[in-house]
């Protein structure tokens, strides 16, 4: 068995992550061989067809993160695309993770801003949930609730008042130079979530 973390550059750890990825930090935390099929810039049709290029992963745990970069119009087809990629991939081990911030809004306005959005799921992280249940992986709240404690990053005023709008820590960007990707820690972090879910759902130990 092994695993296939497909996406963009938020699984390729692109931009501040000083050479983290959260596929590297899970094989780490997993001793399960990691595959880190993150490219920058690819949009979800892409992925989607790479994913059916590579062809068969039965057997193999899959982790998909895409939709930032477009290639849907709406979550229905967005949802189906992730359906096909798990069919396709003859795949019933998988985690689907959810955006760090709105796939709508190309100006990722939670990075720059302190507009609350809360703790309850957004728009479409209800329709991941709504689609895959007990596989999906909310980003922003695991990094919100549980982030710097997995990372032991001391937590500041800014951090308090940051999570009781549903914002992800600063300690976890490089918001001034990028809004929408992590740091090392952020991805570190990210890493130890999606390794916490694959215990649940009974993949690794």
């Amino acid at each position: 068995m092994e695993i296939n973390c497909w996406g963009d550059s938020m699984a390729e750890g692109y931009f501040w992550g000083d050479d983290v990825s959260y596929p590297s930090v899970l094989e780490e935390l997993t001793g399960i061989a990691t595959n880190n099929f993150g490219i920058r810039s690819e949009d979800s049709v892409e992925i989607l067809t790479r994913s059916l290029e590579y062809g068969d992963q039965s057997g193999d745990v899959m982790i998909i993160q895409m939709g930032d970069n477009g290639g849907w119009k709406d979550m229905e087809e967005l949802i189906e695309q992730h359906r096909t990629m798990l069919r396709e991939g003859g795949a019933d081990k998988y985690i689907i993770v959810s955006s760090t911030d709105d796939p709508n809004d190309f100006q990722q306005i939670w990075g720059y801003t302190t507009e609350p959005v809360g703790l309850e799921d957004t728009w479409y992280e209800a329709a991941l949930r709504e689609a895959f249940g007990e596989h999906l992986f909310v980003a922003r709240k695991y990094l919100v609730e549980k982030g710097l404690e997995v990372t032991r990053l001391t937590e500041t005023e800014e951090d308090r008042e940051r999570a009781e709008a549903g914002l992800i820590s600063l300690q976890f960007r490089e918001p001034e130079l990028d809004n929408t990707h992590l740091n090392a820690a952020g991805y570190t972090a990210m890493a130890h979530g999606i390794y916490e879910l694959g215990q649940q759902l009974g993949y690794w130990k």
